[in-house]
């Protein structure tokens, strides 16, 4: 569970506990709670009229779910993300089921099916762009739908945009869709300086040095096995996101109290403890004590994957 980049948590788990407990609720908890906040505002309400906490999770309405712990592939292509989680549809199928409801209103399941059984199914567009994305890319842009938002928002760094309206144009007639870039390197630097899109139940951990992952795992497991305090996942993502953008090499030597929550500098406290336990030998029978870290000569010569000395770069998946 705690190996890889990518770390999967289950909605249940003791000490990273994600769902709300509301019986059968499939939405993620508010913090203060433990519950959704529509259902923390209703316990709050019956808490004043004396009902039992343990009644309310049990008779309060549970919520569908609006959000996935991980991308949705569409019903047709799968290769392309779903856009609507409702009808499981990329957006191309999305905007081709809605036109033929505009032509033939009233649809419903049946009409669906039939629908369904006439699409062509689609390729894909390779993997998100984005350095520490996992998921597939959701237009030709090359970016996965949170990142692609994420450069709409940015101001477009680069200036890389498909044609207008290439789903007519170029999609529907089985071409190719070109991407035109005005600044190459200035799109390339920001796909590699993007932090992960957060997914409910989902620590990601592919932006960090190799070594700071490994340090999130180890602490993130010892702390497992003493569920005395529960670590929500939004603060360990939130962290390993700071320390991203710090580009911090270790947790051992570092000072807790350059993270300005205080959540962040109890979880570092308590993972650099782990840590230092496993890190500092032990002294032989009549030697003088050492204080010099193991991963001081199991990683010296080793710097970030950003592309320093002793380490391979990464595959360069700049495009387009």
């Amino acid at each position: 569970m705690l190996r890889g980049g990518v770390l999967k948590i289950p909605p249940t788990h003791p000490v990273y506990p994600w769902s709300c407990t509301v019986v059968d609720c499939a939405r993620p908890r508010w913090r203060r709670y433990a519950m959704r906040s529509v259902h923390a505002e209703q316990w709050q309400e019956a808490e004043a009229r004396g009902i039992s906490r343990a009644q309310f999770l049990r008779t309060a309405e549970p919520l569908p779910a609006t959000e996935m712990p991980e991308a949705m592939m569409c019903r047709i292509c799968p290769q392309r993300p779903a856009f609507s989680l409702q009808l499981m549809l990329c957006f191309w199928h999305r905007h081709r089921w809605l036109s033929h409801l505009k032509r033939h209103p009233g649809g419903g399941e049946a009409e669906f099916e039939r629908w369904l059984a006439d699409q062509p199914s689609l390729p894909g567009y390779g993997e998100c762009r984005a350095d520490v994305c996992d998921e597939l890319a959701a237009s030709p842009l090359g970016l996965c739908g949170g990142h692609e938002r994420g450069y709409v928002r940015a101001g477009r760094p680069g200036r890389a945009k498909p044609p207008k309206n290439f789903f007519a144009t170029y999609e529907c007639r089985d071409r190719p869709v070109p991407v035109t870039c005005e600044d190459q390197a200035a799109f390339c630097a920001w796909c590699r300086a993007q932090l992960p899109v957060h997914r409910t139940g989902t620590v990601t951990l592919r932006g960090p040095r190799p070594l700071l992952r490994a340090e999130f795992q180890w602490g993130m497991h010892v702390h497992g096995l003493q569920p005395v305090a529960v670590w929500h996942l939004t603060w360990v993502q939130s962290l390993a996101d700071d320390c991203q953008r710090r580009d911090v090499a270790s947790l051992a030597s570092l000072d807790a109290s350059v993270f300005r929550r205080a959540y962040h500098q109890r979880v570092v406290q308590e993972m650099q403890q782990a840590l230092w336990k496993i890190y500092f030998t032990p002294p032989a029978p009549g030697a003088p004590a050492t204080s010099r870290p193991l991963h001081e000569h199991r990683h010296r010569s080793r710097t970030s994957h950003r592309g320093g000395p002793g380490r391979t770069p990464p595959q360069d998946r700049s495009r387009p």
